[in-house]
C-alpha cells in the first residue's frame, strides 16, 4: 500500500511540477528556519550544564546603590565578600574566586600578551574543568606553578609536553594606591593541561594561576576591602539549602563588615548600600552575565523570542502546507 501511495505522489509531483514545488519549498524553508532556532535556543541553554557538579554552586553578586544615581549590578563581588560567607554562614561549604587580568607571558624569547587567571588554589576542585594533564587537588599546591590550555600550551611549546617546564610572567606591582609600580617578573612552573573549554561556558581559561603566586596582584588591600569589586567569586551551599535563606544571613554580614558612613560618607546599613545576591552558577550566562561577565552574556528574553519565532514560522509553514496541498486536491478532483 506504501508502495501505491509513493507512485500516487511521485505522479502528482512531476504532473504538477509548480504547484508542488512552491508547496515542498515553503515547508522544508520553514522546518530549515526551526531547526536552526532549536539548535540556537539549545545552545544558550548548555551554558556550563556540562561542567560536573554545579547543582549547588552560586555566584555572588551585588548590586551598589549610590545616592541619586540608579542602582548598579554588578556579576562581580569583593573579594572579601566569599571567604566571609564561607566564615560565618554554615550552609556555605566552599568557596573560590577568580581575577582576570592582563599580563605578558615569556618563554624564551618569544613574548604573548595573555588574558590571565588568577585563581584560589581550590578553583579547579569546586569548578571542575577538564584536565588533561594535571590532579585537579595538586596542581595548585605550590605558589609559582601554572596550567595552561590545551592550544596555549602549544603555542608556547608546540608538540613537546609543557609538563615541568616554565614559563616567565612579567607584570608590575604597585602600592595599595596603584602608583609606585615597579616592574616585575615571575618564574611558574607548568603543573597541568587543561581542556580547551568549549563557546558554551561562562568562564575563559587559557592560563591560570594561584593567588598564592609572587605573580598575583591580589594584595593585602584587596583581600581586606569590601569596596573594591574586583572577583568572580563563588560558593558551594550544603545539598538541599534555600539560596535565599543564606542571602538573608550574608546581608547580616555586609552589616556587620561594612559601614558606608565610615568609608564613603553614605548613612546607611552596609547591606543597603551594597546589597548582595546568589546566582546559579548555570544560569549566569543568560541573566547576570550582562552586567559583567567574562564572555559574551545571553537572554532569556532571546531565548523566548527566538523560541516564539520559530513556533510561529512552523505554524505557518504548516498552514501553508496544509492549505496548499487541499487546494491541490481540489484541483485534481475537479480535473
Amino acid at each position: 500500500m506504501f508502495r501505491n501511495y509513493l507512485t500516487v505522489a511521485l505522479r502528482n509531483i512531476v504532473r504538477h511540477k509548480l504547484y508542488s514545488f512552491i508547496n515542498i519549498a515553503g515547508l522544508t524553508v520553514g522546518l530549515t528556519c526551526t531547526i536552526f532556532v532549536i539548535l540556537f535556543v539549545r545552545d544558550q541553554l548548555s551554558y556550563d550544564r556540562w561542567i560536573p557538579g554545579t547543582e549547588n554552586l552560586y555566584r555572588v553578586e551585588d548590586i551598589l546603590n549610590l545616592p541619586g544615581k540608579p542602582p548598579a549590578q554588578n556579576a562581580k563581588s569583593p573579594f572579601a565578600a566569599a571567604q566571609a560567607m564561607l566564615d560565618q554562614i554554615p550552609e556555605v561549604q566552599a568557596r573560590t574566586r577568580l581575577v582576570l587580568r592582563s599580563k605578558t607571558i615569556l618563554v624564551g624569547d618569544r613574548q604573548f600578551p595573555e588574558q590571565v587567571d588568577i585563581v584560589d588554589p581550590n578553583f579547579l576542585q569546586m569548578i571542575r574543568l577538564p584536565l588533561v594533564t594535571g590532579d585537579p587537588a595538586s596542581v595548585f599546591a605550590k605558589p609559582e606553578s601554572t596550567v595552561l590550555s590545551e592550544t596555549t600550551a602549544r603555542k608556547y611549546f608546540g608538540d613537546r609536553s609543557p609538563i615541568g617546564k616554565t614559563i616567565v610572567m612579567s607584570g608590575q606591582k604597585c602600592d595599595n594606591a596603584y602608583q609606585n609600580c615597579v616592574a616585575t617578573q615571575q618564574t611558574l612552573l607548568v603543573t597541568g593541561i587543561l581542556r580547551d573549554l568549549p563557546h558554551n561556558t561562562q568562564l575563559r581559561a587559557d592560563v591560570m594561576i594561584p593567588n598564592t603566586s609572587a605573580a598575583s596582584p591580589v594584595n593585602q588591600e584587596m583581600r581586606e576591602s569590601w569596596l573594591f569589586i574586583s572577583s568572580w567569586s563563588y560558593v558551594r551551599l550544603a545539598p538541599g539549602t534555600d539560596p535565599n535563606v543564606v542571602t538573608a544571613k550574608f546581608r547580616t554580614v555586609v552589616d556587620h563588615m561594612l559601614d558606608p558612613a565610615k568609608r564613603v560618607g553614605v548613612r546607611e546599613r552596609g547591606s543597603d548600600f551594597l546589597t548582595p545576591h546568589l546566582t546559579p552558577f548555570v544560569d549566569a550566562h543568560l541573566s547576570t552575565d550582562r552586567f559583567g561577565g567574562m564572555t559574551p552574556p545571553g537572554s532569556w528574553t532571546m531565548v523566548y523570542g527566538f523560541s516564539a519565532i520559530g513556533a510561529l514560522i512552523l505554524l505557518i509553514a504548516c498552514f501553508n502546507f496544509t492549505n496548499l496541498a487541499s487546494g491541490l486536491d481540489f484541483y485534481w478532483k475537479g480535473s
